[in-house]
């Protein structure tokens, strides 16, 4: 099922820097997509994820959070939902352990 809450230009970022791919899966909207963004950051930089959702009068917001224990370090990012969350932290945390 896709939701408008995607970001083409982040699936595309995360197609051809973390994934190594050509074409746009939707990882912003997919969280099978996602998931394997997930899988990489785990496999590749060692980083562990952790996902919470908040859910509240404002509607859900997720958060979801890369640590990577060799940097000592957290990248975080909230989002309406999972999948998106997820590939915003990704994206911080890649760019961070790349060194841009």
């Amino acid at each position: 099922m896709r939701s408008d809450y995607s970001d083409r230009e982040l699936d595309r970022f995360l197609a051809a820097r973390i994934m190594n791919q050509k074409g746009t899966p939707s990882y912003t909207s997919e969280i099978g997509q996602a998931w394997q963004v997930v899988d990489k950051m785990m496999r590749k930089y060692m980083c562990e994820l952790k996902l919470d959702v908040f859910l509240g009068v404002s509607g859900e917001s997720w958060v979801a959070s890369f640590y990577s224990p060799i940097r000592c370090r957290r990248y975080e990012s909230k989002a309406k939902t999972a999948p998106l969350a997820i590939c915003r932290a990704a994206k911080e945390a890649f760019l961070d352990l790349m060194g841009g």
